[in-house]
């Protein structure tokens, strides 16, 4: 048997099987902390997180991560920031928070403006004033700083 059929064949010769459905119940319980987590980091009003958990549970959209092409974590991760992201900009369309200057571009802070506030790097670079290289060179850093811990 050659590599090719012994990858189609799965664990000692069974056949690998497509994976199971989740119901949101399920989803929710393998991976409700993890989001919640996320969400809190972006909208730390406790209150206001736990409203956006449950639209992110209770949505059509975690449906469609059973057939997410990277793991269904991924997919979790990316809806719960999307509507958290989503229910800061409503919030903050009422009460705009302070802007940042130009003279706080620590990968930090740039990091915190893309995830956590939804900025893209094209708008980062415009409130901090310096070029979208720089921007992306700042997230490199911000990741490579928490590899090495």
């Amino acid at each position: 048997m050659n590599e090719l059929e012994r990858a189609g064949n799965g664990v000692n010769g069974q056949a690998l099987s497509k994976p199971k459905t989740l119901t949101s119940l399920e989803v929710y319980d393998l991976y409700g902390s993890m989001a919640y987590g996320i969400i809190l980091q972006i909208l730390p009003q406790v209150h206001l997180a736990q409203e956006v958990l449950v639209s992110v549970f209770s949505s059509p959209q975690l449906q469609s991560c059973n057939s997410y092409p990277f793991t269904f974590a991924a997919c979790v991760i990316k809806l719960a920031r999307a509507k958290a992201v989503e229910a800061k900009r409503k919030l903050t369309a009422l009460a705009p928070i302070g802007e940042h200057t130009s003279g706080d571009a620590s990968p930090q802070s740039i990091f915190d403006l893309a995830f956590r506030q939804g900025f893209t790097p094209e708008e980062v670079a415009g409130k901090l004033n310096i070029s979208k290289s720089e921007v992306l060179r700042s997230f490199h850093e911000f990741f490579k700083s928490y590899r090495n811990v």
